[in-house]
């Protein structure tokens, strides 16, 4: 799992050459993407030797920008790089709508994996919703994805409890299975996507939150709708979700007879 960062206490300086000190807002932001990290169930894949691990110093990950660690999904399916810049995003190099492709498929390049197997989370001082848009529109024909935060989003992430109060609901099945008890998902309370809890977790359109659990242990659902701007672009999105539940059940199902068909299959 990802390790805890070991973070020393340094005046606020931005690091502008190999002898300065990380402000203290970027190593907050580095140690709440540590734990974003954590929180989500990312690990650390031993079996790619071209993925940068998560750094122990901060000091020493900060000598020089862009800053990068690479993690990887539960399943080792996925390659997540978090990505460090100093400036905001319309400063960064390229052209604009095109700066988050061109980093996509350096990151694909360099770790030996499908673009569509790659996750970009830029961290950044400053960017407008208008900036994400257009890079997430030149990341469509790639098939790549991407989550943009800044510095100071994690300013709250760092007060956070040990745990979140809620996690990412992952098992189809069991949602399923509620479905069969319950009734529809789409009665139940809804949470928006642009929450900080949707957004820290990775949570999108059609996703469940799972609460903690409150008094007597109960524990509560909400599905993630989508943001209520209107110049965001959703179309597909819940559509293609429910195509991945639906093959993934499938392919399970599939595994599962073969086990019973032959039991030499395993």
């Amino acid at each position: 799992m990802i390790t805890d960062i070991i973070v020393k206490t340094h005046p606020v300086l931005m690091p502008s050459s190999k002898h300065c000190k990380p402000s203290r807002e970027l190593r907050r932001a580095l140690k709440g993407a540590l734990a974003m990290a954590r929180d989500r169930g990312y690990v650390m894949s031993g079996d790619n030797p071209l993925l940068t691990p998560p750094p122990r110093d901060s000091k020493t990950f900060f000598c020089s920008f862009p800053a990068h660690f690479d993690v990887t999904d539960r399943l080792g399916q996925q390659v997540i790089r978090f990505e460090f810049w100093n400036k905001p995003l319309s400063q960064l190099p390229g052209r604009e709508g095109q700066v988050v492709a061109k980093r996509v498929r350096r990151a694909a390049r360099r770790t030996g994996v499908p673009l569509t197997r790659v996750r970009l989370v830029l961290l950044m001082p400053q960017h407008t919703y208008r900036q994400e848009r257009q890079e997430r529109r030149a990341l469509k024909g790639l098939g790549a994805h991407l989550e943009v935060f800044q510095h100071q989003f994690f300013s709250r992430a760092n007060e956070l409890p040990s745990s979140p109060p809620c996690e990412l609901l992952a098992d189809r099945m069991l949602v399923e299975r509620y479905q069969d008890v319950y009734g529809h998902v789409g009665d139940l309370p809804k949470i928006n996507a642009d929450n900080f809890w949707c957004r820290y977790l990775g949570a999108a359109y059609g996703d469940i939150l799972l609460s903690s659990g409150g008094q007597g242990g109960m524990r509560s659902m909400q599905l993630v709708v989508p943001s209520r701007r209107a110049c965001d672009d959703h179309s597909g999105e819940a559509e293609g979700r429910v195509t991945q539940w639906r093959d993934a059940r499938t392919s399970l199902n599939g595994y599962l007879e073969a086990i019973r068909e032959s039991p030499d299959y395993y």
